[in-house]
C-alpha cells in the first residue's frame, strides 16, 4: 500500500471524529441549558415531575378511578433515582433531566466499549479500533432520539443505558455464570425503569442459553427471584394498583399519523440508520459462515457480543411499530439507535484493513454527522419568553380554585394540586377505560379558576375528548394566549 493510500483511512477518521467531537460539547452544553431550564421542555415531563413526587407514598401506582386522577405508566427505579440526585440539584426537574443527561453521556463509552469486545484488535490496530469505538459512541449521543432524551426528564434515556450495560458485562462475562447473572440483574433494572424495555435481556438470555444452556438458567435464576420478589412487593404495596397503572391502564390509540408526527424530528439521523442496516447485514453474514455449526458460530467470545448484538438490534426494530401509538415520540428509536450504532463501530472495525473502503464508510458517516445539528437549546433563553411562562406560574399560584392544565409541570411549578393528567385522561376515556363524568361535572360547575391548553392555536389537535372540549366551550369561553404556545379558557363573566 502507497503512502498516500496508507493515509487515507487514518485521516478520514480524525476528520470523523472532529466532527463528532464537535458534536459532542453541542451535546453537552444542551444538558446543562436543559438543567437549568425550569419549565417544560417536552410533553409529558410535567407528569413524571408529579410523579416523583408521589413514590414513595400512598397515592403511588393508586387503583382509584376518582379525582384526582393519575396514572403512573412505568416502574419505579427511575423516579428513585431521580429522588437521589435531588439533594443535590434546586429541583426534581433539574434533577429528573441531570439522570438523563448522566444516562446519555454513558452511552459513548457503553457503545465504545461493545465495539472493542465485538471487534477485538489485530496487531498494529489497536488505535484505530480505539479511535473508531469511540467515533460510534460520539456517533450515538449526537443523534436526535439520543440527545434530546437525555434533555428531558423522562424514564427512557436510563432504561436503554441500563439495558446496554447489561448487554456490555455479558459479552464481557464470555458465559460466566457470575458476570452473565450480573448483566440480567442489569437488564432487570432497565425493565423496572421502563417495561418495554426487554430486548436487550432477551438478547443476553438466549445467546447464554446456545452456547451454555446450564449457565443461561443458572445465572438467570437471581434475576428472576428479585424481579418476581420486587413485583410481588410493588403489588402488595400498592392494592394491586401496580400491574394496573403499568400495563392495564398504559393504552393507546393506533395510526399512521402518529409515526408520521415522530419521523421528521429524526430527519439527521437518517443517513445513521442506513448505515446501521448495512453494518448489520455485514455482520450477520460473517456470522452465517457455512460449513459451521450454531455452536461453533457462538463458541468465541467475539461471534457471541456479535450475535447478542444483532439479536438486539433486531428485537429494537421489532418494537418500532410502537411508534404508530398516539402517544409515541422519538424515545421509541432509542434503542435501535444505540445498538444500531454499535454495529456501525464494529463494521468499520472489519474493515480497517481495507483502506480505500474503510475511508468510504468513514466518508459517509462524515456526511451523517454533518447533518446533525451543534445545538438543540439557546444557552440564554429569551427573557420575553421567561417573563411570560413566570407571570403565568404566578397567576396559577394566585388563584383561589384548582387550575387544569396540559402543562403539568406549570402546575408543579405554581405549588398547585394536579387534578388530572390531560393527554392520559383523554387516552382512557377514549377506549372506555375512564369514566370521565365527575371531571365533565367540575368543569360544568366552574371548580377550575381557568383551564390551560397547548398548541399554536386553541383549536388546533387537542388532548381533550369531544365531551370535554365542548364542556370547556360552555363553562370557559373566553380564551387569552398567555405566551404563543399556552391558551387560558376562562370562565363566563
Amino acid at each position: 500500500m502507497s503512502l498516500p493510500q496508507r493515509w487515507i483511512a487514518p485521516v478520514t477518521l480524525g476528520v470523523l471524529l472532529g466532527i463528532l467531537g464537535i458534536d459532542a460539547l453541542g451535546a453537552c452544553l444542551d444538558f446543562v441549558a436543559a438543567i437549568r431550564y425550569p419549565y417544560e421542555l417536552d410533553y409529558g415531563e410535567g407528569v413524571v415531575w408529579l410523579q416523583t413526587t408521589l413514590i414513595p407514598g400512598p397515592r403511588m401506582y393508586a387503583a382509584s378511578q376518582g379525582l384526582p386522577f393519575i396514572v403512573f405508566h412505568y416502574p419505579p427505579l427511575y423516579y428513585f433515582l431521580t429522588r437521589a440526585a435531588s439533594w443535590f440539584m434546586p429541583d426534581l426537574l433539574a434533577a429528573g433531566r441531570l439522570v438523563s443527561a448522566i444516562a446519555a453521556m454513558a452511552i459513548v463509552p457503553l457503545v465504545a466499549g461493545l465495539v472493542l469486545l465485538a471487534a477485538p484488535s489485530p496487531a498494529g490496530r489497536r488505535r484505530m479500533h480505539v479511535a473508531v469505538a469511540v467515533a460510534a459512541g460520539l456517533l450515538a449521543l449526537g443523534l436526535h432520539a439520543v440527545r434530546s432524551s437525555g434533555l428531558l426528564m423522562r424514564v427512557d434515556m436510563v432504561a436503554v443505558a441500563l439495558g446496554l450495560a447489561g448487554v456490555l458485562v455479558a459479552a464481557w462475562a464470555d458465559g460466566a455464570v457470575r458476570g452473565t447473572a450480573c448483566a440480567l440483574l442489569l437488564c432487570l433494572a432497565a425493565v423496572y425503569c421502563k417495561q418495554t424495555q426487554l430486548p436487550a435481556g432477551i438478547a443476553v438470555f438466549v445467546v447464554t442459553l446456545l452456547r451454555r444452556p446450564r449457565t443461561a438458567i443458572a445465572a438467570a435464576a437471581i434475576p428472576l427471584a428479585i424481579g418476581l420478589a420486587a413485583l410481588g412487593l410493588l403489588e402488595w404495596l400498592t392494592a394491586g394498583g401496580f400491574l394496573q397503572n403499568i400495563i392495564a391502564a398504559n393504552v393507546n390509540r393506533f395510526g399512521w399519523q402518529y409515526a408520521l408526527l415522530v419521523l421528521p424530528f429524526e430527519r439527521t439521523s437518517l443517513p445513521s440508520m442506513a448505515v446501521m442496516l448495512l453494518a448489520a447485514w455485514s455482520i450477520l453474514r460473517g456470522l452465517m459462515e457455512p460449513g459451521r455449526s450454531l455452536a461453533q458460530r457462538l463458541a468465541d467470545r467475539t461471534s457471541a457480543a456479535r450475535a447478542m448484538l444483532l439479536l438486539h438490534f433486531a428485537l429494537a426494530v421489532l418494537m418500532l411499530p410502537a411508534l404508530f401509538k398516539s402517544g409515541s415520540s422519538f424515545n421509541y428509536l432509542l434503542d435501535c439507535f444505540c445498538v444500531g450504532c454499535v454495529l456501525i463501530g464494529v463494521w468499520l472495525c472489519d474493515l480497517t484493513g481495507t483502506g480505500r473502503q474503510f475511508a468510504l464508510a468513514a466518508a459517509v458517516l462524515m456526511v451523517a454527522a454533518l447533518f446533525l445539528p451543534f445545538r438543540q437549546l439557546l444557552d440564554r433563553v429569551p427573557q420575553a419568553e421567561l417573563a411570560a411562562q413566570d407571570a403565568l406560574v404566578q397567576r396559577i399560584a394566585d388563584a383561589d380554585k384548582p387550575v387544569a392544565s396540559e402543562d403539568v409541570a406549570l402546575l408543579m411549578r405554581a405549588g398547585k394540586p394536579v387534578i388530572f393528567e390531560p393527554a392520559i385522561a383523554t387516552e382512557l376515556a377514549s377506549v372506555g377505560r375512564w369514566d370521565e363524568a365527575p371531571l365533565l361535572a367540575m368543569i360544568a360547575r366552574g371548580d377550575f379558576a381557568f383551564m390551560i391548553t397547548i398548541g399554536s392555536s386553541p383549536n388546533g389537535p387537542s388532548r381533550r375528548t369531544p365531551a370535554v372540549e365542548a364542556a370547556m366551550q360552555r363553562a370557559y369561553p373566553r380564551l387569552e394566549q398567555a405566551d404563543p404556545l399556552h391558551w387560558l379558557h376562562l370562565p363566563a363573566g
